[in-house]
């Protein structure tokens, strides 16, 4: 179909109200968001924009209504979001997805997939006793969403994933896996969020924080918008497979900055993750140019794309050409059921079930961002580093082999494609790039001859191996 035809299909769908959602929606085309199994729709509904900043907070409740009704299944949300969370749980109640509703619809609450996040890095820090943790956010959201916003929270409500958001720093992926180590055993001081997030998903009470066995979160996923190389750390250091989406900022002007689609979506692909992509319209900064989140409504674009800017579908199709990524999400400030080409949803969710871009049209709508709105509209984003190669590798001599073992190089704005290994200036090896995917270094043996006492040294590569 094309992007009219499926506008036309989703104005019927909006004009026919609250009683077609779940049911009568259009059947859209949807994927698998890695290791968790779900089927999730292309576009899912951003929680911020109006949900965070709402002119009108029932219009904000009639977006989340709407978005459902389309047959949308992913809803982002987040604690730090203002009212987002409350606002999903006005629209849950009034589609009787609350558990304890008098008309409750267990299996539209099935259909979808709600997630939300948490800045907390500790599930328990006795030195801060009155601190917010992620366990008293996962508590925030689930009674703000699904109970009365004061505690209460309903039996069989749960999350379909609860993310570690905004991870920026080596410490931080220090601090959420502290204590993991120690479970089954005597606890420290200080407890990081995934073990107290894993009780809470396993109904278990290892850490001691989950005393009522309870099981709130079917998943649990990391974040981050700025650095690849620390995503990447918290995915090489997951042994136990804990972590089972990715949530990453990446929009087509991505390979300007540290480029996420070539550094951290192949490992956590390799990795068999669930991958969504964020910030694809940088926030509004790719029209506005502003260089910050909006920090109120009247900052938020409240049409589709912009006169003379780069086609907002564009920018939607892109970040789901990079293989891996099942959903991209983005907020919305402005729904139209008499005129959905007006309707931010419904263009959204139109373009992303369109066709994806082939490599040159990737190129295109690069170079058409680059031309229109510049190429440093990712304020979020670590600036380019260009092509890094491996640090000195570590020889090990076994027999009449040497293993040589080194830590991934970082891409540029080209993937890594293979890694040569010299010894002195000779190249002794040229293999096909493959993403380190735990702790452990990435190696190939060498006969003995090849080395011999001399240096050896590995580069990673844009180039294919010639065979």
């Amino acid at each position: 179909m094309t992007r009219r035809q499926l506008l036309e299909v989703f104005g019927v769908a909006l004009l026919a109200g609250r009683a077609r959602a779940g049911r009568g929606a259009p059947a859209l085309a949807h994927r698998t968001l890695g290791r968790t199994g779900r089927w999730v729709t292309p576009f899912g509904l951003g929680g911020q924009a109006a949900l965070q900043f709402p002119a009108n907070e029932d219009e904000s409740v009639d977006i989340i209504i709407r978005a459902i009704e389309l047959g949308i299944n992913y809803l982002d949300t987040a604690n730090a979001y203002g009212p987002s969370q409350s606002l999903y749980g006005r629209a849950f109640w009034k589609l009787r997805i609350t558990p304890g509703h008098p008309d409750h619809d267990p299996a539209l609450r099935e259909r979808l997939f709600i997630a939300s996040k948490t800045m907390q890095r500790y599930a328990l820090d006795r030195s801060r006793p009155q601190a917010a943790t992620a366990i008293s956010d996962l508590r925030r959201a689930l009674t703000q969403m699904f109970g009365d916003g004061q505690g209460w929270i309903p039996d069989n409500a749960y999350l379909d994933l609860f993310q570690i958001h905004n991870l920026t720093t080596e410490q931080q992926v220090d601090q959420i896996y502290e204590g993991l180590e120690a479970r089954g055993g005597k606890m420290p001081d200080r407890i990081g969020a995934l073990a107290g997030l894993l009780d809470y998903r396993d109904g278990t009470n290892f850490t001691g924080l989950n005393p009522e066995y309870r099981r709130w979160i079917r998943h649990i996923g990391i974040s981050g918008h700025q650095n690849s190389p620390v995503l990447m750390r918290a995915i090489q250091r997951d042994e136990l497979d804990i972590i089972d989406t990715v949530l990453v900022a990446l929009n087509a002007n991505d390979r300007h900055y540290l480029s996420h689609q070539y550094n951290v979506v192949p490992v956590a692909l390799a990795r068999g993750m669930g991958i969504i992509a964020m910030k694809v319209f940088c926030a509004g900064g790719i029209y506005t140019g502003m260089q910050r989140q909006p920090r109120e409504t009247g900052e938020l674009i409240r049409t589709v794309g912009v006169p003379g800017g780069v086609d907002s579908a564009d920018l939607i199709r892109y970040p789901l050409s990079v293989p891996g990524v099942a959903v991209v999400i983005a907020g919305v400030s402005r729904v139209d059921r008499e005129r959905p080409e007006r309707d931010q949803l419904a263009c959204n969710l139109a373009a992303a079930v369109l066709d994806v871009p082939s490599e040159a049209e990737r190129r295109r709508i690069e170079a058409a961002v680059a031309e229109r709105h510049g190429t440093r509209t990712n304020y979020f984003q670590d600036p380019s580093r260009g092509l890094v190669h491996p640090p000195p590798p570590q020889l090990e001599r076994d027999g009449d082999r040497v293993w040589v073992r080194w830590q991934t190089g970082l891409a540029g704005s080209e993937p890594i494609r293979s890694y040569k290994i010299y010894s002195a200036e000779d190249l002794r090896a040229w293999i096909p790039f493959r993403p380190q995917t735990t702790t452990a270094p990435l190696a190939l043996p060498l006969p003995s001859y090849m080395v011999g006492g001399d240096p050896v040294r590995v580069e990673a590569s844009v180039e294919l191996p010639p065979w």
